[in-house]
């Protein structure tokens, strides 16, 4: 069976990261990157369910943990471009 990308899945990781970047650029408080992050990994366990149900507890555990990682330095550096783009640094 061959494996068919998940265009939804990468859509809406580029949305959040997207409101992070647009947050930092009109100079938004910190919340607003913090919110997209919350809905970034809410988001990432949502489209990722099936392949998730289909994996062993620590499998799981740790792709988890180094997705919730990941999500947080791309929100993170989104949201500190934006503020540099906007010039609120």
């Amino acid at each position: 069976m061959q494996r068919r990308p998940n265009i939804g899945s990468a859509g809406s990781d580029l949305a959040f990261a997207l409101l992070a970047l647009i947050a930092g650029w009109v100079g938004l408080a910190p919340i607003y990157a913090i919110l997209a992050f919350a809905c970034a990994v809410t988001s990432w366990g949502w489209t990722r369910r099936r392949p998730l149900a289909q994996m062993p507890l620590k499998s799981r555990l740790t792709q988890g943990a180094i997705a919730v990682a990941m999500i947080a330095v791309v929100t993170g550096v989104a949201y500190w471009i934006g503020l540099a783009l906007g010039g609120h640094t």
